[in-house]
């Protein structure tokens, strides 16, 4: 789905299923300078390790998934936790989704990609061995 990840904005896409010397190597021909911010969505352990091993010291990793590596003191790992019901986050959700619609019909925010799986509820066990013979990606499947 790299098309699509590009009509989105980015200006590279990388495979994560690289090995972390071969991601390395592609993050070369991109770009010589220091990498100092990773942020990981997938942020699992296998990802967030690869990513912090490519950051320079400094920088800094964020994952959306409870940090699975030991950070370093000059490589902090940041976990984003994006909840607007906490207390200390209501306002800034208030906010946002004040702002939510105009932000979808200015093309700001782009929603998934969804797969509708048949079957209804029967589907889920189909469309869960999908996702674990890594025959997902892309798409949310309801």
């Amino acid at each position: 789905h790299e098309n699509y990840l590009k009509s989105l904005g980015a200006t590279h896409v990388l495979d994560r299923r690289l090995s972390t010397e071969e991601l390395a190597a592609e993050i070369q021909t991109i770009t010589s300078k220091p990498i100092q911010t990773v942020f990981d969505a997938v942020s699992v352990a296998d990802t967030q390790a690869t990513a912090y091993s490519i950051l320079a010291k400094g920088g800094s990793l964020c994952v959306l998934l409870p940090p699975e590596v030991e950070a370093e003191e000059d490589k902090p790992i940041y976990h984003i936790y994006g909840k607007f019901t906490l207390p200390y986050t209501k306002d800034l959700g208030a906010t946002y989704y004040s702002k939510f619609t105009e932000l979808l019909e200015a093309g700001d925010i782009k929603p998934n990609k969804v797969e509708v799986v048949e079957g209804g509820l029967g589907g889920i066990v189909a469309g869960l061995k999908r996702m674990e013979l890594d025959q997902v990606s892309g798409v949310k499947l309801i």
